[in-house]
C-alpha cells in the first residue's frame, strides 16, 4: 500500500506509523507465519520486523510463539483495543474538564498575589454573655445620638437589662432614637410606650432588616441576621460605622413617628399604618405580612377602624380618615 510520506496511519492512535500498518496488513494476509517469512514478504529487515511483531503482541494484535507469528482476529483484537483506548481517552477528558473547572479559582489566586496588600480591618466577635457589658461600655463613652434598630429586644433577657440601662441614660439627658417593627405594637406595646415616655424618639417600620446599634464610633450587630449563636460583631472602622449609620438614617426617614408620648401614641400609630395600606388598596393578606400580624388580627383591626370612622367601606374609611387628619 503506497502512501505519501506525510500520511498518518489510522493506527497512529496505537503508536504505529504507516510502515507498521503495512507490516500488520502483510501479517494478516500470511498468518500464521514466521518472523523470517514475514520479513521476506514485507521486504523489510528481519530485526525491524521482529521488533514490530513484539509491539503487535503488546497490544493484542498478534501472538508470538518462538519464531511463529499468529495474527489475532482483527475485529475482536481491534475492538478490544479501541474500547481500552476509548476508556483511556474518556479518563483524560474528565481530567481535562476538571482542570478547566478549576482554572477560574487558580486565576483568582494568581490575581490575589498581584493585589496591593492593605491593613486588616478589626472586627470583634463578642460572646453572648458579654453583650450587656459591651453595650454599656460603648454607650457610656459615645457622644451624639444612640441609634437602635430593635426587631425583638423584648423577647431576649439581655434586652430587658439594656432597656433599664438606656432608661437611666435618657433620664440623664442623653438622646436616643429607635426603630421598631410594626409588630412591636402587637407583641410589646408597653415596651414601646415606656421608651417613648422616657423621651426616646420612636418610629415604626412594617419590618426591619435585623438588630443594629450605632453607638458613637462603634456599630454593633448580630453575627447572623437570622437565628445564630447570639454572638454580636463590634465594628469600629470609621467607614463601616458610617455605613451602619447611613442605613439607620435611611430607615428612619421611611419610618412612621409615634405621635404621642402617653396613652394612645402606640395605638394611633398602628391605626395610621393600617389606614395607609387600606388607602392604597392593599389586601388583608399583604397587610398581615407587612405588619407582622396574623390575618385574623388584621381583619379585626380593619373592622374596628371602619366602626370608629363610621364607614361602611374601605374607600369611605379613607376619605373620612383624610378629613379627620389621620392621613
Amino acid at each position: 500500500m503506497q502512501q505519501g510520506a506525510d500520511t498518518i496511519s489510522p493506527m497512529a492512535v496505537l503508536g504505529f506509523d504507516v510502515e507498521a500498518e503495512e507490516l500488520y496488513r502483510t501479517l494478516l494476509r500470511h498468518s500464521p507465519t514466521t518472523v523470517a517469512a514475514l520479513a521476506l514478504a514485507a521486504r523489510r529487515p528481519r530485526e525491524v520486523v521482529a521488533t514490530e511483531v513484539r509491539r503487535f503482541e503488546s497490544v493484542g494484535l498478534a501472538d508470538l510463539h518462538g519464531e511463529t507469528v499468529v495474527a489475532a482476529a482483527p475485529d475482536q483484537a481491534l475492538r478490544r483495543v479501541i474500547d481500552d483506548e476509548g476508556r483511556r481517552l474518556r479518563s483524560v477528558q474528565e481530567q481535562l474538564d476538571a482542570l478547566r473547572r478549576i482554572l477560574p479559582s487558580l486565576a483568582a489566586e494568581h490575581m490575589v498575589a498581584g493585589e496591593p496588600r492593605g491593613e486588616a480591618v478589626g472586627i470583634e466577635v463578642v460572646e453572648h454573655d458579654r453583650i450587656v457589658e459591651v453595650v454599656q461600655s460603648l454607650t457610656a463613652r459615645a457622644t451624639g445620638d444612640l441609634l437602635w434598630i430593635r426587631p425583638d429586644q423584648w423577647r431576649i433577657p439581655e434586652g430587658q437589662v439594656i432597656d433599664a440601662w438606656v432608661a437611666d441614660l435618657l433620664r440623664s439627658g442623653r438622646r436616643s432614637r429607635v426603630i421598631y417593627p410594626a409588630r412591636a405594637l402587637e407583641e410589646a406595646p408597653e415596651a414601646v410606650r415606656r421608651r417613648a415616655q422616657l423621651g426616646e424618639h420612636v418610629r415604626l417600620l412594617a419590618d426591619v432588616p435585623g438588630r443594629l446599634a450605632v453607638l458613637g464610633e462603634a456599630a454593633v450587630m448580630r453575627e447572623e441576621l437570622a437565628g445564630g449563636t447570639g454572638r454580636v460583631l463590634v465594628l469600629r472602622h470609621p467607614a463601616l460605622v458610617a455605613m451602619a449609620r447611613a442605613l439607620f438614617e435611611e430607615l428612619w426617614q421611611r419610618a412612621l413617628a409615634v405621635p404621642g408620648l402617653e396613652g394612645e401614641g402606640d395605638q394611633s400609630s398602628a391605626r395610621q399604618l393600617l389606614l395607609e395600606r387600606l388607602a392604597r388598596g392593599v389586601k388583608d393578606e399583604q397587610i398581615a405580612r407587612e405588619l407582622g400580624l396574623s390575618l385574623r388580627t388584621v381583619r379585626r383591626r380593619v373592622a374596628e377602624v371602619l366602626d370608629e370612622l363610621g364607614a361602611t367601606s374601605r374607600f369611605q374609611a379613607g376619605v373620612e380618615a383624610v378629613r379627620r387628619g389621620w392621613l
